[in-house]
This record gives structure tokens, C-alpha cells and sequence, in this order.
């Protein structure tokens, strides 16, 4: 085992302990201030943390950040583990996130999920619960006005390349009416953790793409906008490969 996997190893280990550790203070901090402190203060400091144990350095790409306080839909490609504490680390204003209910298999990461404000979901398959899922998020975010973060993917893809979308983040922008904001996240192929947890030393960038508007959208013309957004992705990858 060469040096550097000892490394990322060792830190996969720190970061289990800190997570676990920090759970229940997470609890507290979230019943006495509330869940935007919970999100972005102490989560984006915690995401920090754990990027900083495994040597990975962030660097944002956008014309204004931090990134200015509206209600938005994000996304972004989702190509590794790393992607989690990464989006968790930029403090995105007031952003809510979408989480699959497996993150429970580990209940410290999920208490943490659960008090920065996650939806949790349950699989394709299950289309109608699925519906009634979304529906209510949808209901939560009308009142607050919050914004929302999830990945049209779905899952990690590990293809080199962007995966097939799903429609409910366009279910979720036309229902409210937000602009939709993408974000494509960079890692050189050769330090991607793909669906490992054990994070090689690198560098990501995020890339803040143009808001897509969505005003004319509409629920029912969701796979549409899907295929819209990944052309975006693809052209953006496609032009990032040719540079």
C-alpha cells in the first residue's frame, strides 16, 4: 500500500470519528439557533474540516461569490464521494439538499444530513412516494422561500462522463418558479474517488454556470428541460476537455 493510500485511508478514519463526534452538537446547535446555522456555519466549518484532513483544496469559479442569498434550484454532476462535503463547504445561502435514504446505513452522517435540512428519498421505483416526496418539499420551500440543492443524476456516475438526468429537480423548478443554477464540479480523473470513500489529496473546482430560467417552464415538460440542462453539462464538458 503505497504512502498516499495510508494517507487517505487514515483520514477516511479521522473523518468517522469527527462526524461521530460531532453529531450531537450538530443536534444542539440546530434546536437552539436553527437549521441555517446548523447548514452554514457549523456544516460548511465541519465539510471544511473533513476536506482538510484528506488534503482536498476547493476553488470556486463564479462571478460573484459567495454566492448571493435567492431562492434557486442547484445542481450539479455528481461523480464522487467527494461531492458531499465539497457543496456542504461552499455555504450555499439558505440551501436545502436531497439525500438518499440509504445515508442512514451510517446514523451519524445522517443526523448531520438531517439537521443542515434534508429531504431524504427512496428509490426510482418507487414512483408515487416519490411524487408524494417531492410534493411536500416543494410545500416546504414555497414557504420558506429557500433555495434547494440536489443532483439530477441521482447517484455517483462513474463514467468520465455526465449520466442520464431525472426529472424531479425540473419538477421542483417549474413548480416553484426558480431560476435553476448548475454547478459543474471538477476532479482530475486520476484522484476521483468515484464511489469510495477513501479521498486522495487533490483540488476541485467548481464551476458556477449561467442561471437557467425557467419562467416558462412547466411541470408536465419536465424530461425536456432535463435533456436541456445535461446538453448545458455536456457542452461545458466538452469545452473544458478541448481546453
Amino acid at each position: 500500500m503505497s504512502l498516499q493510500r495510508i494517507r487517505a485511508v487514515v483520514a477516511l478514519v479521522l473523518t468517522i470519528l469527527f462526524v461521530t463526534a460531532l453529531s450531537p452538537l450538530f443536534v444542539v446547535v440546530r434546536l437552539l439557533f436553527g437549521r441555517r446555522a446548523a447548514a452554514e456555519k457549523l456544516g460548511a466549518w465541519a465539510a471544511s474540516v473533513v476536506l482538510g484532513l484528506a488534503g482536498i483544496s476547493v476553488e470556486v469559479r463564479a462571478p460573484v461569490f459567495p454566492l448571493p442569498e435567492r431562492r434557486v434550484v442547484y445542481v450539479s454532476n455528481h461523480t464522487s464521494s467527494i461531492d458531499l462535503f465539497v457543496l456542504l463547504s461552499l455555504c450555499l445561502p439558505r440551501a436545502w439538499f436531497f439525500m438518499k435514504r440509504g445515508a442512514w446505513v451510517f446514523p451519524p452522517g445522517a443526523i448531520v444530513a438531517m439537521c443542515v435540512g434534508t429531504f431524504f428519498t427512496v428509490p426510482q421505483a418507487y414512483t408515487e412516494k416519490r411524487r408524494e416526496l417531492f410534493a411536500a418539499a416543494c410545500e416546504v420551500l414555497r414557504r420558506t422561500g429557500d433555495a434547494v440543492y440536489l443532483s439530477p443524476e441521482g447517484t455517483r456516475v462513474t463514467t468520465g462522463s455526465v449520466g442520464p438526468f431525472n426529472k424531479g429537480a425540473f419538477h421542483l423548478a417549474a413548480a416553484l418558479g426558480a431560476p435553476m443554477v448548475p454547478l459543474y464540479l471538477e476532479i482530475p480523473k486520476s484522484d476521483n474517488p468515484g464511489k469510495s470513500w477513501v479521498m486522495p489529496r487533490t483540488k476541485v473546482i467548481v464551476h458556477v454556470l449561467p442561471d437557467v430560467d425557467t419562467s416558462d417552464w412547466r411541470p408536465e415538460t419536465a424530461r425536456e428541460h432535463a435533456d436541456h440542462v445535461r446538453g448545458v453539462y455536456q457542452a461545458f464538458e466538452a469545452e473544458r476537455a478541448a481546453a
